[in-house]
Formats: C-alpha cells, sequence, structure tokens
C-alpha cells in the first residue's frame, strides 16, 4: 500500500513537471511571437517612411522656391523696400542683444529719413535730432543719451548706443546703430562686427535704392501686405486720437508680433517667410471689422487701430486671428501663431503713451509664452 502511495505520488510530480515545462515553453513561445510580429510591423513601418521619404524628394519644389533659386542674377540691385530695411534692423538688435535699434539716411534735399524698432516716438525723435555721425575713418562710434526722452511704459530710459556707417562713399555714409536701456550695458568689438555683418549683406542694395530717401505718402500700402504702412499707421494714429477727442468715442490699439519669426526665417528663408507674413495679413484684414484700420509697421509686427472699440473688441479680434491660424495652418509651413498687446485710449494719452502702453502689453504676452494677448492696466 505504502509503495502504491510513493508510485503514485512520484508519477502525479512527473505529470505536474511535464506540465509545468510545457506551459513554460508555451509561454516562450507566445512572447516569441509577439516580439516577431512587432519587429515585422516596425519594419513596415519603416519601409513606408522610406518610402514616403522618397516620395517626397522626388516631387517638384514649390513654384516659389523653385523661382527664387533658378531665376538668373540681376545685373542692377533691386530697390529695397521698408520691409527690407525693418529686417536688418531686427537682425542687428538679435545679433547684438540690443533693446533697440535705428537706422538714418541723409538726402542733401529734405530731412533724413529714420527707421527704428523698440523705441517710442519721443524716443525716435531724439535719436532722429542727433543727425549722422562724423565717423572721420572710424569703425564705430559709442554714444550715452541723458535718458530724458520718454520711453515705453514700463521700460527704462535709452543709455547707450553704438553706430556703425549705413552706406559706402559717394553716398551719405548713414548710421545703422544697436540702443541699450541696461546703464551697465557696454558695446565693444563682437558687436561692431556683428553690426558691420548685418550691413555688408545688405549695402549693395541699400546703395542703389532710393526707397530710403522717397518721400512716402500718406496713407499709403505696404507692398508685401497691402495693409497701411508705418508712416500711415502714426499717421492714422494721430488722426483717430484727435478724432476720438473730439467725438467722446473710445478707442484701442492692438499690438502684434509673429512669434519665432526668426527662427522661422532660418527655416523656410526670406522670400517663404515673405510670403507667411502675407498670409497672416491677408486674414487678419480678414477677422477686422469694417471700421478698423490693420496695418504693418515693420518686419512681423502689425498694429490695429479700432475707432469706437474698446479693449474687449481688440481682445475679440484677438481671438479671431488666433482661431483662424490654428484653424487653417499655413501651406508648407504649419501653424503661425501671434502675441498681442491691448491698450484702450485714457483721458491724459497721447500717440506715444498709447503706443507704449499697447507695446509693453505685447511684451509681457511674449514673455508669458507667446501665442496668448495681453490687456494693459488702465492708469
Amino acid at each position: 500500500m505504502t509503495i502504491a502511495i510513493y508510485l503514485g505520488a512520484v508519477t502525479l510530480g512527473v505529470i505536474c513537471l511535464a506540465l509545468f515545462v510545457l506551459a513554460v515553453r508555451r509561454l516562450l513561445g507566445r512572447q516569441e511571437q509577439i516580439v516577431t510580429v512587432m519587429l515585422q510591423r516596425y519594419d513596415d513601418r519603416l519601409a513606408e517612411f522610406a518610402q514616403t521619404l522618397t516620395d517626397a524628394l522626388n516631387q517638384p519644389l514649390p513654384a516659389r522656391i523653385l523661382a527664387a533659386i533658378s531665376e538668373p542674377p540681376h545685373s542692377e540691385p533691386e530697390p529695397v523696400g521698408h520691409g527690407e530695411v525693418m529686417r536688418l534692423l531686427e537682425v542687428a538688435r538679435e545679433n547684438t542683444s540690443a533693446d533697440a535699434a535705428v537706422a538714418i539716411v541723409a538726402d542733401a534735399n529734405k530731412e533724413p529719413v529714420l527707421a527704428t524698432v523698440g523705441l517710442s516716438q519721443a524716443e525716435a525723435a531724439q535719436v532722429g535730432r542727433l543727425g549722422i555721425p562724423d565717423y572721420r575713418g572710424a569703425r564705430a562710434i559709442q554714444v550715452a543719451f541723458n535718458g530724458e526722452a520718454q520711453s515705453p511704459a514700463g521700460s527704462s530710459p535709452i543709455r547707450f548706443g553704438l553706430a556703425v556707417p549705413l552706406l559706402d562713399p559717394p553716398h551719405e555714409p548713414g548710421m545703422l546703430a544697436v540702443l541699450s536701456r541696461s546703464p551697465d550695458r557696454r558695446f565693444g568689438d563682437p558687436d561692431i562686427t556683428s553690426l558691420e555683418d548685418a550691413v555688408s549683406g545688405t549695402k549693395n542694395v541699400l546703395e542703389g535704392s532710393l526707397a530710403l530717401r522717397a518721400a512716402d505718402p500718406v496713407p499709403e500700402r505696404d507692398a508685401l501686405t497691402e495693409l497701411y504702412d508705418r508712416r500711415a499707421f502714426h499717421a492714422l494714429l494721430d488722426r483717430e486720437i484727435g478724432r476720438t477727442r473730439g467725438a467722446g468715442d473710445p478707442l484701442a490699439l492692438l499690438m502684434l508680433d509673429v512669434d519665432r519669426l526668426t527662427t522661422l526665417n532660418a527655416q523656410i528663408g526670406y522670400l517663404a517667410a515673405d510670403a507667411v507674413l502675407a498670409e497672416i495679413a491677408a486674414r487678419l484684414r480678414n477677422v477686422s471689422g469694417q471700421r478698423d484700420l490693420p496695418c504693418r509697421i515693420g518686419g512681423g509686427r502689425f498694429g490695429v487701430l479700432l475707432p469706437q472699440g474698446d479693449s474687449r473688441e481688440a481682445e475679440r479680434l484677438f481671438e479671431r486671428l488666433q482661431l483662424v491660424l490654428r484653424d487653417r495652418p499655413i501651406p508648407d509651413v504649419g501653424i503661425v501663431s501671434v502675441s498681442g498687446g491691448v491698450a484702450e485710449l485714457m483721458l491724459n494719452d497721447d500717440a506715444a503713451a498709447l503706443l507704449g502702453r499697447a507695446d509693453a502689453a505685447l511684451g509681457l504676452a511674449k514673455g508669458s509664452g507667446r501665442d496668448t494677448v495681453v490687456m494693459a492696466g488702465r492708469r
């Protein structure tokens, strides 16, 4: 009896061991099958990606890019527009980590022509009154300011500047300058080299152009976007402030700036980036109200005056633009965002004060992550 029980236990143990081994083998076989299937799917997707990439490389380039790279060089430089000058200022400001930039070109028969970024109207007027330095063979000239000119709200006054010649003889030398609001900032040789490099890329075009010297009638349209240009913007701003004072109506200003435009220029080139700016301007025009006055101030910066509109209406305009940019990605580029700053005309505001508060709100929007709008506080 004992032997029978012993044999039965041994037999049962052998059967259990066999079943365990069989289960382990089946489990390992299933895992191997899963790994095989996953590897096969990976191979299939890799092959699909390779085919897609090959097809894309074999497709013809977009017409605007093909035209840009295949167009024969011109024997004479093309005229430069205000957009190119503003782009030069943005590059100079970014490469030197400055707070503002200015270009001045003299004309023997007219007042010097001034283009700026990052300056209030009062500051631009102060810089313009300085005129063009007498370089006398110097590569660059440093300038210290007394800080008396009214700066944009929330900003320190301009303290120091660095200027280099914009044009070569026999042309008037002109001036390209970058400016700093920091009392501790001093410009050095690397900054001079950065400005010279920025100028060298556009000097031939600038010297062959009369665009900076020609009178710009007001109001005028920006050639790229067909919106009112920078001069028209300032003229319209003064006009609407005067009209608003007389009628007792509200007036709001929405300032817009295309996010990461410098990165976009580097990724797709200036020609394609200009097409993006034109598309954004078209969408801005479509979502603006009948009384609204959209303008291109320069580079990727836009301003919209809202006569008889308050800050809430300006905010809704930004939201409409934001929606059409998100819902309809720009072909070959994708979704492009903008940041906005809104200010409403206050009792004692002049043009510089209203613009300064809107610019300050825009700066806060850019600093808080972009793709948003900030309302300037009431005083």
